[in-house]
């Protein structure tokens, strides 16, 4: 993927891509995967943010791949995120997350209730 800046990168409306290339920024490289590394983890907030438009946040493939990205978020860490203003989107909010500082009710429930513990 080519970037030129935020939100210019043109994805499609399969959703089994989509979540394919979600899974993808979580995984690859191994190392540090995309969604954590402060120069790649606009191919997670493009992604997501597809996934969110098209109405595939409930999909239980998602859902499991939200719970991936906090699991491994305490792993590696959150980016350095470079925008000053983000999206009211909780996955560009990593650094809060990580900090325990992003208000749990802006998490969806099922992040809510992993991150409990209940899951």
């Amino acid at each position: 993927m080519s970037r030129k800046g935020s939100g210019d990168i043109r994805l499609g409306n399969n959703a089994d891509t989509l979540i394919e290339d979600y899974k993808s920024v979580l995984e690859y490289p191994p190392e540090l995967p995309d969604a954590y590394s402060h120069h790649n983890y606009w191919m997670l907030t493009d992604v997501r943010d597809a996934i969110e438009r098209l109405g595939l946040s409930e999909d239980e493939r998602v859902k499991a791949l939200d719970i991936e990205l906090l699991k491994r978020l305490k792993k590696y860490g959150p980016p350095a995120y470079r925008e000053k203003e983000r999206p009211d989107y909780w996955w560009w909010h990593l650094d809060d997350i990580y900090k325990g500082t992003y208000p749990e009710e802006k998490l969806p429930g099922h992040l809510r209730d992993w991150n409990n513990g209940k899951n």
